[in-house]
């Protein structure tokens, strides 16, 4: 095991505050972090298509039970018609401003459990859909009284048909060794900023990488498989992974 440097710096931020629970992208299994956008280009897709975030919650207690619904907190150029809100085993195909999702009994999540399929948030708007759009959706945890637990995750889903070509570019990011020691290469088309997640889904460095060709030191962290969230000044992301020797 490498010997960690600059622990207070770069581990756990911004984790323990949501201590009780955590949201994963249910395809590739990388976290979701608060105030998150998750961008696409994409109207009348299929439900395998990317463009139906597909997401788990997992119950990160080891003895607490946990309930949980997802509040609809903001909408733009959208009444809510034309999409589908998935969770726990109720699906709808419209929601509502400021309403909790489910409406009645909030969602039950086991002590150190995850849901499982079917939970998502899917765009229905048929193709050739122009406007723009976006939804905000808050995850918010209670416990057996009813009473909140640690603090809600945000997350904004939005639809920009004119994306396509900017998500293109973003994906000029290029990362060796993906085995690594020492430094990471990173060679990128724009400057962006890098988030380092453990397998816990535990955020333990970040950096602002540059335009061009630069390094990330790795010296301090330990030997295991890492996730890096590249993340552009206008909230597109993009994931890679990485193994430190």
């Amino acid at each position: 095991m490498k010997k960690t440097l600059l622990l207070i710096s770069f581990i756990f931020l911004n984790y323990a505050a949501f201590a009780q629970f955590e949201i994963r992208n249910y395809d590739d299994d990388t976290i979701v972090t608060d105030g998150e956008t998750i961008s696409f280009s994409e109207t009348g897709c299929g439900y395998n298509d990317s463009c139906n975030w597909r997401f788990k919650v997992t119950n990160t207690s080891a003895t607490e039970t946990l309930y949980m619904k997802i509040f609809v907190d903001n909408m733009v150029n959208s009444d809510g018609s034309n999409v589908q809100l998935c969770f726990s085993g109720t699906c709808l195909n419209s929601v509502n401003l400021g309403t909790g999702y489910p409406t009645n009994t909030p969602a039950t999540i086991a002590p150190n459990s995850s849901t499982g399929t079917g939970n998502y948030f899917w765009n229905q708007n048929p193709t050739g859909t122009t406007t723009p759009m976006s939804w905000t959706l808050r995850f918010q945890a209670y416990d057996a009284s009813g009473f909140t637990v640690g603090s809600p995750l945000s997350v904004t889903y939005s639809f920009d048909p004119n994306l396509s070509v900017e998500e293109e570019e973003f994906t000029s990011v290029e990362i060796f060794p993906t085995q690594v020691k020492d430094e990471l290469t990173v060679s990128t088309n724009k400057n962006l900023t890098a988030e380092i997640y453990d397998i816990l889904g535990k955020k333990v460095k970040q950096v602002n990488v540059l335009s061009g060709e630069s390094t990330i030191d790795v010296r301090d962290l330990t030997s295991q498989l890492y996730i890096i969230r590249f993340k552009s000044v206008d909230g597109n992301t993009l994931t890679k992974k990485i193994i430190v020797e």
